[in-house]
Order: structure tokens, then sequence, then C-alpha cells
């Protein structure tokens, strides 16, 4: 069960590709064209668990909440995919599907991308619940899996520094042979001077859109082997949806359409080899929302860990020229400076 079907069904192409007979996998239809697993009437939950041994069912809350659909005690096991995201009440409702309960996520991603009206505290997840402020879960309440296959080495180390207490490693055999041409690994930061900059930035846009017409074309080498960087291997992040639209406008004048560009919150979950992310504003005192919402670490710890070999921080140096007025903000302030005090680019 997750929050979205499209997360429940990448899960259920995972558990065919490993191996499980499709015929033992089914869904609900939800408008997929030619699903790989069996498409089942919503209300044939019940039946096809009673009638098949050994079977993988998905579906969201309102499957499993439900009585008169999946039955309960009927499930061996319940698995939450994108646990963080999935709150404490929803989590009550469809516990009583099964024996057992397995939540499966990061509570230090973004949180729920849709919100209900639970009042406080059943707003948050499960999850938070059990790592109860820490930045890692602690071994008594479950298993931190410390392997990222996504992440080169050097990108790994800056995001296990930021958000997992160091203790996130990157699978070595899979991810240390990656390379860019005339590129180093890693988080690397590109200051851009401008000044009274909120929701927009030209600057950063435009400073972007040049380095990507540079690396396109340079050979990329990854597990699969060597090719030329394409559009498709770059992603532009953004935290306002104007600087999106500014940007997309830019790549788009530049010939460079194809490459992927949005805000945090809609590619958490996606990847690419080099991901630019645009922090916008040019001060701190004139950052809509405030800024909180800009060094949020979860936020940067989702943007940054999109990169599979490097991530490239876009800033104004005065970005960060200001006295937090909390100790939370102090931190927060510390985080960035130390994820940004990487290798810098020439602007």
């Amino acid at each position: 069960v997750a929050q979205s079907h499209a997360t429940v069904e990448n899960l259920l192409d995972c558990v065919i590709d490993a191996g499980l007979d499709p015929e033992r996998v089914a869904k609900k239809r939800n408008d997929h064209n030619a699903p790989r697993w069996q498409e089942i009437d919503g209300n044939a939950y019940a039946a096809f668990i009673a009638d098949t041994a050994g079977c993988v069912v998905g579906g969201t809350a309102w499957d499993f909440a439900n009585a008169n659909k999946v039955t309960p005690g009927s499930l061996d096991l319940l698995v939450i995919d994108e646990a963080g995201q999935y709150c404490l009440a929803n989590t009550v409702a469809v516990a009583p599907a099964a024996g057992n309960l397995l939540l499966l996520g990061d509570p230090q991603q973004l949180p729920q991308v849709s919100q209900g009206t639970h009042p406080e505290p059943v707003d948050t997840s499960a999850l938070d619940w059990l790592v109860d402020g820490q930045r890692t879960l602690p071994d008594e309440r479950g298993y931190f899996l410390d392997r990222s296959y996504r992440m080169h080495p050097a990108v790994c180390a800056a995001v296990s520094a930021l958000a997992y207490e160091g203790r996130l490693r990157s699978h070595t055999e899979r991810t240390a042979a990656r390379s860019l041409e005339g590129y180093r690994p890693g988080v690397q930061t590109l200051t851009v001077d401008h000044h009274g900059n909120s929701t927009e930035s030209p600057e950063e846009a435009d400073t972007i859109t040049g380095e990507i017409t540079r690396l396109l074309g340079t050979t990329w080498t990854d597990e699969h082997g060597a090719r030329a960087l394409t559009a498709s291997d770059v992603l532009v992040l953004a935290p306002y949806n104007a600087q999106v639209g500014l940007l997309r406008q830019r790549l788009t004048s530049a010939g460079q359409g194809e490459v992927r560009v949005g805000t945090v919150d809609k590619f958490q979950g996606g990847q690419a080899p080099v991901v630019f992310i645009s922090m916008t504003a040019s001060s701190a005192d004139v950052v809509p929302r405030g800024i909180a919402f800009l060094l949020n670490r979860n936020r940067l710890n989702v943007a940054v860990s999109r990169a599979q070999y490097a991530a490239v921080i876009v800033r104004s140096q005065s970005l960060t020229e200001y006295l937090p007025s909390t100790p939370a903000g102090l931190l927060d302030l510390g985080a960035f400076l130390a994820l940004t005090g990487a290798p810098h680019l020439s602007g």
C-alpha cells in the first residue's frame, strides 16, 4: 500500500522483476496500459487473496482500510511504501488488514505530498514516530538500509553527512566507476552575483542553461558503458514555480527543451547523472516563506540525492549572509554551509 497508484505499481513491477509469477500479483484497474500484473475489480481483492496461495496485492488506503474489500487479518504482511509520507491516521486505518506491518521509507525526505485534515499529532507519519526526532532509525526499532545504489561515493558522502549521521554508504561496485568527461563527481557550488531576486533569478537561469549546453555531448560512463550525455541525463530543480518556468523558457530557447525541470516535490523519487539546484533568492530577507523553507535539510537532501554523479548548487553569495534567530535556524545554516563548502565551479 502507498499514497499513490504510481508508487504501488512501481513496487509491483519490482516484485515481478524479482521472479514472482505475474499470475500471483494483482491490483485494481487504474487506466494502466497492459500491466504485467493481474487487473482485478476493486471488489475482488478478498476472492483473489483467498483463491491464490502466496499472492501479492497492491492498492491504496481506500482498498486496505475497507473490510468489505480486504478482509481484516487476511494478509500475512502489509508493506507501506514511502512510509515517511504516510500519515499515522492512514497507517492505523490499513493495519488491521494484516498480521504484520512493514514501514518502508525515509523520514529525512519530504513529508506527505497531500495533506488530510487530521489534527496533531496524527498528521505525522508512523515512521516519524518510530524515529522520534533522530536522523536515522535506532537499531532497536528497525533496520537502517545503509547502502545507496544511486549515488556516486562523492555525492553519497555529502548526503550522508547532511542527513544520515554519516551512516549512509555508496554501493561502490555499481557507482564508483561512473565518470563525466571534464566534470568532478560530488556536490559542487556555483556562485552567481545577483540582487533583489525572490522567486525568479534570470542570472541563475542563464548560468545553468550555459553550463548544461557545455555539458551535453560530453562522454558519460556508467556501469552500462560509455556514451554521450543527453538532455534526459540532466535534471534541474528550483524551489519556486516562477523559477521553474523561467528555466524552461531559457532551456527551450537554447534548444535544450528536453531537459527535465521542476520543483523538488515533483521529482522526489527521480534521478539523473547530473542535477542542477537553483536556490533562486538573492538573500535571506527576500525569500518567500522564509529562509527556513529554502534551507530545509530534508528538502536539500531530496534535491542533492537525485544525483547519480554530480549535484551543482547554484546560489547567490549573499544568500547565507544573515544571522539566524533560532537554534534550529543556526543548525540549518551550518548544514547548508557545510554542504556548499565543496569545490566551486568557475562562474
